[in-house]
């Protein structure tokens, strides 16, 4: 089989490795689509914390079942499905307190011997394979993983009916916030970004408040239509500028949201946190809940939400995909990877 292996920082070399044999308790997917996530661009540049080549990239996944390992149940060969793609401990005190996204053991595609997802086969435990529902495409399946991280970042924020919400920055992961805290019941949902096709995919999926980061007088345009400040403000733009200016746009009380990987430590105007009592929170990929909600939602809203991908391309254009998201040669949000003829 191929995969899509990080060679060096810069360099996605597609070549042939052996096929992964699942274990009494694994499955084999026959991997449809592959997403090209933000982590991903972070490991090709060379500044992810520890995903470091050589590594098969690739996480988010859809496809179908070519083999399941003797003790599996609940799934056979043939069915449609997505991974929640992590294995947690289930013995350290975070999972003991249900928080297993933050496992301090927490394997993942990319380490511990875990192949990427940029490959024809890959490999995922049974009991995190999840069946896609009737009306959710593999296209759209491919998306649940970062929907599933949207909807774990809205818990987070304790996003509730009549909030008004800001999200600033609109790639894949600041789309489907916004489009979670819709979900979740916020009276108004408002997003910035740089690019004006963003802007236009924010709006298409039901944002409808979208703002240009580029222009000037951004804060005083959002003064204007939220004179109180917002109650739930979500950074996921990795730009140390956005934080001071969620700082500004905070409602008195408010609450600040981090789902950006910065690449170093960023300044906080802890003045402004004591004075307004605004609260700072980071939120980490998403636990089982979430990702059983993104499910659900994919199967309700699917078409909707597969506005976002504008880009597939084969397996073996996997450096140029990653070329173009770090280089953003034309308009982008979602890039998925195909190593099959059919859609």
């Amino acid at each position: 089989m191929r995969v899509g292996m990080l060679q060096e920082t810069g360099r996605v070399v597609v070549q042939e490795a052996p096929r992964p044999r699942p274990a009494p308790d694994e499955v084999l997917i026959r991997v449809a689509y592959a997403g090209v996530c933000g982590s991903d661009l972070h490991a090709f540049t060379g500044t992810h914390p520890f995903r470091k080549p050589p590594v098969v990239l690739g996480h988010e996944v859809s496809g179908t079942i070519a083999e399941a390992g003797a003790e599996v149940t609940g799934l056979q060969v043939g069915d449609r499905v997505t991974v929640m793609p992590y294995v947690s401990c289930g013995r350290c005190h975070y999972c003991a307190q249900g928080r297993t996204n933050i496992c301090e053991n927490k394997i993942v595609p990319g380490i511990g011997g875990w192949q990427g997802t940029f490959a024809d086969l890959f490999i995922a435990r049974a009991d995190i394979t999840y069946p896609l529902g009737p009306d959710t495409s593999l296209v759209q399946g491919a998306l649940a993983e970062p929907l599933a991280v949207g909807a774990h970042a809205v818990a987070r924020g304790g996003v509730a009916p009549g909030n008004d919400v800001l999200v600033l920055g609109g790639g894949t992961i600041g789309l489907l916030t916004g489009y979670a805290a819709l979900r979740a019941g916020a009276r108004s949902v408002a997003l910035t970004d740089l690019y004006d096709y963003n802007l236009r995919v924010a709006r298409e999926i039901g944002i409808p408040h979208a703002y240009n980061a580029r222009s000037e007088g951004l804060e005083d345009a959002i003064r204007r239509d939220y004179p109180e400040g917002l109650d739930v403000i979500f950074l996921a733009g990795a730009a140390p500028v956005l934080v001071g200016q969620a700082t500004r746009l905070a409602r008195r009380g408010g609450r600040i949201v981090s789902t950006a990987l910065f690449d170093g430590p960023v300044p906080v105007d802890v003045v402004a946190m004591t004075l307004y009592e605004l609260e700072l929170v980071g939120t980490q990929i998403y636990q089982a809940t979430d990702f059983f909600r993104a499910l659900a939602w994919l199967n309700e809203d699917g078409p909707r939400l597969e506005r976002l991908v504008d880009h597939v391309m084969p397996l073996e254009q996997a450096h140029e995909a990653m070329t173009l998201l770090a280089e953003r040669r034309e308009d982008v949000v979602k890039i998925l990877l195909q190593p099959e003829n059919e859609r």
